[in-house]
């Protein structure tokens, strides 16, 4: 096999993949680009009566109603930023689309697949079996959530 079939063979294996990269208090996470939808500003939604706290009730995005749960409240994380000030991320799962509360989105994050850790998630194990990796970019510890997983559990 010639040097170029065998670079060629190698480039063909290197997955990229893409997240949406966001703070909860002092901790980052992502979510795969392709269940997120839209970014929008803090909006009023209609709290429902007798559900979890981190459930924060209904909103409207275009004419659309979802709801909307505080990942800060859901994961244990704490903020110094009032709901008011955080963004929602508006996303897409197998079974319907929500809004999940975050402090900040910071970016769209490119890793390849051998980047991601999967071997060692026994700190994961605290928020239920949604993280599914951890990437490590310039020194910061980034937890890859799986949206479909969490979602089940933030019903």
């Amino acid at each position: 096999m010639s040097d170029t079939q065998e670079l060629q063979q190698e480039v063909d294996t290197i997955h990229e993949l893409k997240f949406v990269r966001f703070q909860l208090g002092d901790e980052q996470f992502a979510f795969s680009v392709d269940s997120v939808t839209g970014i929008i500003k803090w909006r009023e939604v209609t709290p429902l009566p007798n559900v979890e706290d981190h459930l924060l009730g209904l909103g409207n995005l275009r004419g659309r109603t979802l709801p909307v749960t505080d990942l800060r409240l859901k994961m244990g994380v704490q903020s110094a930023i009032a709901k008011e000030d955080g963004l929602i991320i508006v996303s897409e799962t197998l079974h319907s689309h929500v809004g999940l509360l975050v402090d900040d989105v910071l970016e769209v994050l490119t890793v390849t697949e051998d980047e991601i850790q999967r071997d060692n998630l026994d700190i994961a194990r605290d928020l239920q079996g949604f993280v599914t990796g951890i990437v490590n970019v310039n020194d910061t510890l980034i937890s890859i959530v799986d949206i479909n997983k969490l979602v089940e559990v933030a019903a």
